[in-house]
Parts: structure tokens; C-alpha cells; sequence
């Protein structure tokens, strides 16, 4: 199963739109890939400054385009603002199975947003993409990323782990 992301998908919510991600995009993102309250679960590299921030933005351009992943922004409709980025890859064909990641800037946070832009994404996956399997890694104190997995009825499968990160624990959703 290939998947094909041209054009890219772009999907709205009541009170989201989620889209390509753009080089327009660069001083929100590194804004949000800088947040210390954004990071403090995630352990990646920080990007350092905006020419840093628009060679990730090539990057994830380059993996929608090879059609090996596919990563909204999710935006505000009523101002047009970035608040955060919700994505799927690391597909296994045989397996119809993807990860799902994502990132809130904490101003929007514990208001529903995610949780809507997630229905969107679980939608998408499990109906456009035939996907049975979605999968989300989160570190284990990250209380709110459980909440927000267990509200979308992800099972936490203690036994799995993330290679490289091992405070990650894997939560998976079966499309029935």
C-alpha cells in the first residue's frame, strides 16, 4: 500500500484548519520547537535559530513529497495562528500501521484543540489511508499526552518500547 500526498491533504474542524507546513511558518515553529514547556517531554534536538528551523521545514516537505509522511500544521481559523503540529509516518505497509506525533504551544493547551485535530487525523488514517494501526509514543510522565491518548481510547502496551527512548512508552489505537 503507497500512499500519495499530492496534493496535500488538507483537512478542517469546526474551529481548525490543518495544513502544509510553508517556510512562512518558520518563526512559529521555531517558536513551538523551542518552548521549554513544549520539550520538556520530547527529547530531540533543539533547533538553535530560524535557518535551522527552515532546513526541518525542508525535511518535513521533502518526507511529504516522497509520500513517507504527511504533517499538518494546525492553525486557528478565527486568527490564522499556528498552535501547533500534528503528523503521521514511520508507515509499515504490511502492517497498515502509522505513528502519530504532534505538539501544542501551551497557550491553546486544555482547551479541546488537540483533541479535535486529533479526530480529524484518526479519521483520515483509519478511512483515507486504511491505516488498522495508529501508534503514539509518549514520555511516561507526561500526564497530559496520556489524558489525551486514553480520551481517544489508545491502549498503553507496557511492553513496547521506542528504541532510543526509553522513558517512551507506546500507546496504540486498532481501527475495529
Amino acid at each position: 500500500m503507497s500512499h500519495n500526498f499530492t496534493p496535500f491533504p488538507v483537512l478542517e474542524t469546526e474551529r481548525l484548519t490543518l495544513r502544509a507546513l510553508t517556510f512562512e511558518d518558520a518563526k512559529a515553529v521555531f517558536g513551538l520547537r523551542t518552548n521549554k514547556e513544549v520539550i520538556k517531554f520530547i527529547d530531540r534536538k533543539s533547533l538553535n535559530n530560524l535557518s535551522e528551523t527552515r532546513a526541518f521545514i525542508d525535511l518535513i516537505s521533502n518526507l511529504v513529497t516522497n509520500n513517507k509522511g504527511v504533517f499538518w500544521v494546525i492553525e486557528s481559523k478565527s486568527n490564522h495562528q499556528l498552535m501547533g503540529t500534528i503528523g503521521l509516518r514511520n508507515f509499515e505497509d504490511e502492517e497498515n500501521y502509522a505513528e502519530i506525533g504532534y505538539e501544542l504551544d501551551p497557550m491553546y493547551h486544555q482547551r479541546g484543540f488537540m483533541s479535535e485535530a486529533f479526530d480529524k487525523i484518526l479519521n483520515f488514517g483509519f478511512q483515507n489511508l486504511d491505516l488498522k494501526t495508529i501508534e503514539a509514543f509518549t514520555h511516561k510522565n507526561n500526564t497530559a499526552s496520556i489524558a489525551l491518548l486514553e480520551k481517544q481510547k489508545f491502549v498503553l502496551h507496557p511492553e513496547r518500547r521506542e528504541e532510543g527512548f526509553e522513558n517512551n512508552r507506546s500507546y496504540r489505537l486498532e481501527n475495529a
